[in-house]
């Protein structure tokens, strides 16, 4: 068992939380902080705003991932869950601008606020999943997905269907 400043864990934990949690992180709130940079770059205050928000709905996912929820969260119930929910990130979400006439300010305000609730979250992250590009997206490498699964068919768990946690 892993002893850490926020608690302790083991490998059940890893394979059922830490690791989909991880996986989230590099499907969705990467991509969504690297929308963030695009839509900055070309001035793009809205989508800069929308990126911002798509990072921060990233985020409360993967949090509660790692609070204990298990598989696929549908749109309107993470909507849901970012209007009632009391994580610090749907906090941040519910304040967040409108993308609808966002100007640079805003802009740099949602961008800012995106990238301290990522850091948060690779911070509280035990890993840091490694990534190959493909022409359809993000997937984990080979060597650690292989560990991982061996891990979970050790903790006698089903293999992962790496797409679950894709919003």
């Amino acid at each position: 068992m892993t002893t850490t400043a926020t608690g302790s864990y083991d490998a059940l934990w890893f394979a059922t939380r830490a690791a989909p949690a991880a996986w989230v992180y590099v499907l969705e709130v990467q991509s969504s902080l690297a929308d963030i940079e695009a839509a900055l770059a070309d001035d793009d205050w809205p989508t800069c705003v929308e990126a911002a928000s798509e990072t921060l709905h990233a985020v409360v996912y993967a949090r509660l991932i790692l609070a204990g929820y298990q598989g696929k969260c549908p749109r309107d119930e993470l909507a849901l869950r970012v209007c009632l929910g009391d994580v610090a990130e749907a906090a941040l979400l519910r304040d967040l601008p409108t993308s609808f006439g966002a100007g640079r300010a805003e802009a740099h305000a949602a961008r800012e606020t995106a990238l301290r609730a990522a850091a948060g979250l690779e911070g509280d992250l035990p890993i840091r999943m490694p990534v190959i590009r493909t022409a359809k997206g993000f997937f984990p490498s080979i060597r650690i997905g292989a560990d991982i699964e061996a891990l979970r068919t050790r903790l006698g768990l089903a293999p992962i269907d790496w797409m679950t946690w894709q919003l």
